[in-house]
């Protein structure tokens, strides 16, 4: 399915499209059933992401976005996206269930928190941050933090930037 009206008409940008296809090939090539994402904007990439995936949950702080995320995803009729309102910091805490890919692109200089945060929901699978190029002034310590960590994680110099973090 393709959004072409939600690529073309935006106020700020989405994810670029070589970064979402390269995400949603690793979700068909390993099979990955459920998904997380840290910030949904307008539900681009969650509507993306439900493609491919059987279930989407996507954590939104902004009214505005939440409101504009249910308008396109009533628009494409999808059922299987689920946003959970609130600080990402909050809600992550929360979440009791696992998933098998958490994809970060939200506010940069908490990337470091959500990716800890991250990292007790899933046990297996890859967590993706995106514009790791673009706005790495933006992002305090997530860099110190992954270059001490004994995570497997490398750098993709697609899209903004896209760290893929693998978790075996």
């Amino acid at each position: 399915m393709e959004f072409k009206e939600l690529e073309e008409n935006r106020q700020r940008p989405n994810i670029e499209k070589v970064s979402i296809d390269y995400m949603l090939n690793i979700i068909k090539n390993y099979k990955l059933k459920k998904v997380l994402e840290i910030g949904c904007f307008n539900g681009y990439s969650a509507l993306k992401f439900s493609t491919v995936a059987r279930q989407v949950k996507t954590i939104e702080i902004d009214k505005k976005a939440i409101e504009i995320a249910r308008e396109n995803i009533k628009k494409y009729n999808i059922e299987n996206i689920e946003i959970l309102e609130g600080d990402a910091r909050e809600v992550l805490n929360d979440i009791k269930e696992k998933f098998d890919l958490i994809f970060i692109d939200a506010m940069k200089r908490q990337y470091k928190e959500y990716l800890e945060l991250s990292l007790k929901l899933i046990d297996k699978g890859f967590i993706y941050a995106d514009n790791t190029i673009s706005h790495k002034e933006n992002m305090g310590d997530f860099f110190e933090y992954l270059e001490n960590s004994k995570l497997n994680w490398k750098e993709l110099g697609i899209g903004r930037g896209l760290v893929e973090i693998k978790i075996e």
